[in-house]
C-alpha cells in the first residue's frame, strides 16, 4: 500500500525511510485535503535580507478533535554565516502551526542571499487536522556558499499520526565542493565530510530525528544540513519539515486510534521539476477545493528554463476530477509579467514515490510541455489530498 498522507487505509504500510511498519486503525483515516498559497516567507535579521519575489502570508484554520493538539513548522532554508553578516535567516518559512491545526503556507519564485545561498521556487506548507500533522518543502537550483553546495532539487517531508510517524527526503543532482554526491533515497543521516585548505564542510543528507510517548508522536525532517568549520563558520539546512501530534486516544498501545472522519474534500499540491526539449521546467502549485469553501482556489508558478517563461497564476477559475489519480485545473495567469493568459494544467498522483511515475502539463497560448501528454517527473511529486473514500 501506498504511504501517503492524503488517505490512509487500515492495516499497516511501511514507513517510507525507515522500513519499520505502523499498524493503522480498524477504520478508514481520512485526511482533510489542506492547499499551498503563496507568502513571502523571509525571517532573520533586516542586515543581509536577501532579494525573492513572493506573496503576503495567509492561514486557514479548522476545529481540531478534542483533546488532540497539532505542530508543525516547514522552512525551504535556513542560513547562518556570521562573517558574512547573515545571522539565523529563515527562508520561505510557514512559521508554527497553533495547537488547533489548519493550514500555514510559504512560497517564493527566487530568493538570493548575496554570496550565501541563491534558489527557485523555495515552497513550505504545514498543516494539521483530523489526526494527521503533515508537512513539507522544497526548493529548486540551489547555490550554496557561491558554490560549495548545490543541488537541483531538494524536498523533505514530514508526517505524524496516532499509530506513528513517517519521514521522507528527495535530493537530485548534489555536489559537494564540485564533487557529484550519490545519494541513497532510504537511508536516514548520510554524511559527506571534505577537507578543505580553509577548513571542513559537512554535508548530512536525510537527517531525521523522532520521539514517541504515550499520546504523542514527533518527526523532524532535514533534506540536507550542511556544516562549515575553519576560517568561515557556517551552518545551512535546506528542506526542513516537522510534525507532531498530542493528546492521542489511548486505545491502541498508550495513544493510537483514529479521530472523527472530516468532510469530504479534494485538493492536489506538487513541486518538482520535468523535462522540457533538451532542458527542463520548474513548478510548484496547489488546487482544489478548500475546507469550508465550495469553490476552486489555488495557486502555480512555473518556470522554464529552455526559454526563459515564467508563469504565475493570478487565479484557479475550474478545477476537474479527470480520473482516480489525476486531475485538471485551470485559470488566469501573467507570463514574464504580462496578464491576461489563460493556463491548463493536468496532473496524476501515480505512486509514492513521485519520480518517473507522478505527471505534469501544462497549456498556455498554443505552449505545451508535454507536446500532447503528460511528463512524468524528473523530480518531485504529486500529492492527491482526497479524505472521500
Amino acid at each position: 500500500m501506498r504511504a501517503r498522507a492524503r488517505y490512509l487505509r487500515c492495516g499497516s504500510f511501511a514507513a517510507i525511510t525507515t522500513g519499520t511498519k505502523m499498524n493503522q486503525c480498524s477504520l478508514l483515516l481520512l485526511v482533510l485535503c489542506v492547499a499551498m498559497f503563496p507568502v513571502v516567507g523571509l525571517g532573520g535579521p533586516p542586515d543581509g535580507s536577501p532579494h525573492g519575489h513572493g506573496a503576503a502570508s495567509s492561514t486557514t484554520s479548522t476545529t481540531a478533535p478534542v483533546a488532540v493538539t497539532y505542530s508543525g513548522r516547514a522552512f525551504a532554508a535556513f542560513v547562518d554565516v556570521p562573517a558574512l553578516g547573515v545571522n539565523r535567516m529563515y527562508v520561505s518559512d510557514t512559521g508554527f502551526l497553533p495547537p488547533e491545526g489548519g493550514l500555514k503556507t510559504a512560497e517564493l519564485a527566487d530568493v538570493t542571499v548575496p554570496g550565501v545561498l541563491s534558489a527557485q521556487l523555495l515552497v513550505a506548507r504545514t498543516s494539521g487536522a483530523n489526526g494527521v500533522a503533515e508537512s513539507s518543502a522544497a526548493l529548486a537550483d540551489v547555490n550554496v556558499l557561491n558554490g560549495l553546495v548545490t543541488a537541483t532539487f531538494i524536498r523533505a517531508e514530514s508526517e505524524a499520526t496516532c499509530n506513528g510517524v513517517r519521514g521522507s527526503t528527495e535530493v537530485v543532482g548534489l555536489t559537494v565542493a564540485g564533487k557529484a554526491v550519490e545519494v541513497d533515497a532510504f537511508a536516514q543521516s548520510q554524511p559527506v565530510t571534505v577537507v578543505l585548505p580553509t577548513g571542513t564542510v559537512t554535508v548530512v543528507v536525510n537527517e531525521q530525528t523522532s520521539s514517541t510517548s504515550p499520546g504523542f508522536r514527533e518527526i523532524s525532517v532535514n533534506a540536507v544540513h550542511v556544516t562549515v568549520t575553519g576560517l568561515l563558520q557556517a551552518e545551512v539546512i535546506l528542506s526542513s519539515a516537522h510534525s507532531d501530534i498530542d493528546g492521542c486516544p489511548s486505545s491502541v498501545g498508550g495513544g493510537g486510534g483514529c479521530p472523527p472522519a472530516p468532510e469530504c474534500h479534494d485538493f492536489v499540491t506538487g513541486g518538482g521539476f520535468i523535462a522540457v526539449g533538451t532542458g527542463r521546467a520548474n513548478f510548484g502549485f496547489n488546487a482544489g477545493i478548500k475546507p469550508n469553501a465550495t469553490a476552486p482556489d489555488g495557486h502555480l508558478n512555473y518556470v522554464d528554463h529552455t526559454n526563459g517563461w515564467h508563469v504565475k497564476s493570478m487565479s484557479v477559475s475550474s478545477y476537474t476530477i479527470t480520473g482516480l489519480t489525476s486531475r485538471h485545473f485551470e485559470g488566469e495567469a501573467e507570463v514574464n509579467g504580462v496578464p491576461g493568459v489563460t493556463y491548463m494544467v493536468d496532473v496524476a498522483d501515480n505512486a509514492e514515490p513521485g519520480r518517473h511515475t507522478d505527471t505534469f502539463r501544462i497549456r498556455w497560448n498554443g505552449y505545451d510541455s508535454g507536446d500532447g501528454k503528460t511528463t512524468p517527473l524528473e523530480g518531485g511529486n504529486i500529492q492527491l489530498h482526497k479524505p472521500c473514500p
